[in-house]
């Protein structure tokens, strides 16, 4: 069974853990909140993370855990909780660490319905691929050629 840690006890080993890595500490205990509306009445949630840190130009959310097992990603409470973490603070991904095993772990979430800019640029590629051979069909024609 895992169990994450919001706020960690062993709170300097894991800072050290975290710079050992080559990461840089940003924020401690970085708070978010959500507006939850529910039949038309506004609740605030809150999440609370153990830390944020940044490595090259990549910013995390740290997610701590104490599992002597290696954690399964896959395994719905987990991903729901490392999904809840990742959309809550925005950030390029969740940092998930064991301190157990005094392991690091980069979890990122890509859904395949997420349409990003390389999809709008396959999309405006076509479309003037399109209209380049309707174009070149129609000055055929005009010129009678074709």
């Amino acid at each position: 069974m895992w169990n994450i840690l919001s706020t960690s006890k062993n709170h300097d080993e894991l800072a050290g853990l975290l710079r050992a890595g080559g990461y840089q500490i940003l924020g401690v205990k970085p708070k978010e909140q959500v507006l939850i509306s529910l039949a038309g009445q506004n609740h605030v949630g809150l999440l609370e993370a153990t830390f944020t840190v940044r490595k090259a130009d990549k910013k995390y959310v740290v997610v701590a855990h104490d599992s002597i097992d290696p954690l399964d990603p896959t395994e719905p409470a987990l991903r729901r909780a490392l999904l809840e973490y990742d959309r809550f603070f925005g950030l390029q991904g969740v940092l998930l660490v064991n301190l157990q095993r005094k392991e690091l772990a980069e979890v990122t979430f890509k859904f395949p319905r997420e349409r990003g800019l390389d999809f709008f640029f396959q999309f405006f590629a076509a479309m003037f691929f399109v209209g380049l051979v309707i174009g070149i069909i129609a000055l055929l024609v005009y010129l009678k050629l074709f």
